[in-house]
């Protein structure tokens, strides 16, 4: 048993380095970091909840109304305009997202028993998480409105009681806008369709970009263990074509690996959505697509062409990013330290798009995050779907900047002889005794 112990602890000293500890420590810091952003956005935005109110009923009933929706904390915004249709472009023009009309003979309805109409007009500037909350707060308001009246209702022994009425006392019409166009629509399945459809590219980017970066530097690190790269680097072949060739093959097997990624989760996210939906799963998918399509939600080719591009330029800057850090791999096992800045480079903008707005963001931390080369590319789909070609274009130029800056200095590493030499040491010196 003693033996036992004395291999169990060496495992575990072979195993807990600082190669490992590192990247690991840096993950846990890093989702600290996302999460007291996020949380503090997600409490400025609690705070900061408004919503435009068109009263045109002016009755006690759009008063209770008025102050349910207060109580489940927005700020109401007066719209000073009769006509809806020119509140909504009041409602674009000033940033803000949402917009409650009471139509007139609101109070009325209600009254009588019948189910008051009410209009929820939606702005769609963003598909993040948080992005449906204040659409889903509103929502639940309405909701305790609705319950309220019931029991009023019921409190008040009307004759002829509608089983109807009591079960949906308000009948909320929900509009949504995007940009200069609109659909009858709830926001939720707006949101619900674009996720569908945008959910699987930074899943497979992400996961394309860490495969893509850990066979590059794994192959560096592999030739410097097994003493290959000196034969290599000795023979009659040019420096720029051998980091050419590393990074064109490593790039072909990135491609084809995203491609087959791409296929494989869309046949996952369809067979999904029949599986726990049936037929009705189908029909609302295609009801779904109907309202996207006036919106304009839809990608045509030229799209699918510039969000490929931003993709494949992301996998490109990870290579030249593994091709310099995999040049300071003493191992194979230093790998994974090494790849650490990469992660964090990935995961940073990956998360925070996919739960906040970046551009909610102060000035500072916005520069900040779209100064990584790879938050253009989680950013491409979204854009495209919102009609910003503009910005995929501009971000796909960046991260052709990067690629190029950061191929010049893997070229400038590559041609020294200092490459062989290279590391970054994690191992403890040890003590020599005097």
């Amino acid at each position: 048993m003693r033996r036992f112990w004395v291999l169990l602890r060496k495992e575990i000293k072979e195993l807990v380095t600082p190669q490992i500890l590192l990247p690991f420590a840096i993950t846990i810091v890093m989702f600290m970091f996302i999460g007291n952003i996020v949380g503090s956005q997600g409490t400025e935005a609690q705070a900061n909840r408004r919503l435009a109110l068109l009263d045109l009923d002016k009755s006690a009933a759009s008063a209770a109304l008025q102050g349910a929706v207060e109580q489940a904390g927005f700020k109401i915004d007066r719209v000073t305009t009769t006509d809806p249709a020119a509140a909504t472009t009041e409602l674009s023009g000033n940033g803000g997202t949402l917009l409650l009309v009471v139509p007139k003979g609101y109070g009325a309805s209600l009254a009588a028993g019948k189910p008051a109409p009410l209009d929820v007009y939606s702005v769609i500037r963003t598909f993040s998480f948080m992005a449906g909350q204040d659409s889903s707060t509103l929502s639940a308001a309405l909701a305790a409105v609705e319950q309220a009246v019931a029991r009023e209702t019921v409190g008040g022994s009307a004759p002829n009681l509608d089983a109807a009425f009591l079960e949906n006392p308000l009948q909320v019409r929900d509009h949504v806008l995007i940009g200069d166009k609109q659909a009858d629509v709830s926001p939720d399945v707006v949101m619900g369709f674009i996720t569908s459809q945008t959910t699987f590219v930074p899943i497979v980017l992400f996961i394309v970009v860490i495969f893509a970066a850990q066979m590059v530097a794994v192959a560096i690190a592999t030739e410097k263990e097994n003493k290959t790269l000196e034969t290599l680097l000795a023979m009659p072949i040019s420096r720029p074509a051998i980091v050419t060739a590393k990074m064109v093959a490593a790039g072909l097997v990135a491609l084809l690996s995203a491609a087959g990624y791409m296929v494989g989760m869309r046949f996952y996210m369809d067979g999904l959505m029949k599986g726990l939906g049936g037929a009705e799963g189908a029909a609302a998918q295609a009801a779904s697509q109907a309202f996207a399509d006036k919106l304009g939600l839809t990608l045509g080719v030229g799209d699918y062409a510039l969000l490929g591009l931003s993709m494949f330029g992301a996998i490109l800057v990870a290579l030249a990013f593994a091709l310099i850090l995999g040049a300071f791999a003493e191992n194979v096992k230093a790998v994974q330290s090494l790849l650490a800045p990469l992660m964090v480079l990935l995961m940073v903008p990956y998360f925070l798009s996919l739960f906040i707005d970046i551009n909610s963001l102060s000035p500072v931390a916005r520069t900040l995050v779209l100064a990584i080369p790879f938050s253009h590319a989680f950013l491409a789909a979204p854009n495209l779907f919102l009609g910003n070609t503009g910005a995929v274009v501009t971000g796909a130029l960046y991260e052709l900047a990067w690629f190029v800056v950061l191929v010049l200095i893997a070229g400038r590493i590559f041609s020294s002889d200092r490459l062989l030499t290279m590391k970054l040491n994690f191992s403890r010196k040890k003590r020599t005794a005097v």
